[in-house]
């Protein structure tokens, strides 16, 4: 009995290190957001950074970039908060609802709609770059965008809240 607690130890010592590395993902992507919204800065001031792009790309960029870094700091805590450390009753009742994690189910479903949201900044961030009048072929991915939206709605659709 000992050697299956110590092999079930050792996969939560595994799940902390994902948790890390999530956090740590997160970190790049927050320097990431900070690095566009300075060359969008410097774009206004070239004295603090400079560019090619418009600064709203860089801006969507940046933003982009936030979301991903914020969801990657919820998977951090999901996953260290969830499969590896316990918490009292006390200190899970004073957290945030967002910071309330029910299962890896409720992650991957976050992290479905932050590539919802991803999809649509992209698009946004097409149409400002477009110098031309768009083609038809620029459809594909808002048409995925909705496809993508109506799945995750039907997945919602199915479970209690």
């Amino acid at each position: 009995m000992s050697r299956i607690l110590q092999l079930f130890l050792g996969l939560r010592a595994l799940m902390l290190i994902a948790s890390f590395g999530a956090l740590a993902g997160s970190g790049v992507m927050y320097w990431i957001g900070a690095k566009y919204l300075l060359e969008a800065v410097g774009l206004v001031h070239p004295e603090i950074a400079g560019g090619a792009h418009l600064p709203a790309v860089l801006v969507l960029e940046a933003m982009d970039a936030f979301l991903f870094a914020i969801v990657l700091t919820i998977f951090a805590y999901g996953i260290a908060v969830g499969f590896v450390l316990r918490l009292d009753d006390a200190t899970i009742e004073r957290l945030p609802d967002w910071m309330k994690v029910s299962g890896i189910g409720e992650l991957k479903h976050t992290l479905a709609e932050v590539v919802l949201i991803i999809l649509i900044v992209t698009f946004a961030k097409d149409v400002v770059e477009a110098e031309q009048q768009l083609d038809w072929s620029q459809l594909i991915l808002p048409v995925a965008v909705v496809l993508f939206a109506a799945a995750l709605w039907l997945l919602r659709a199915g479970k209690p809240h």
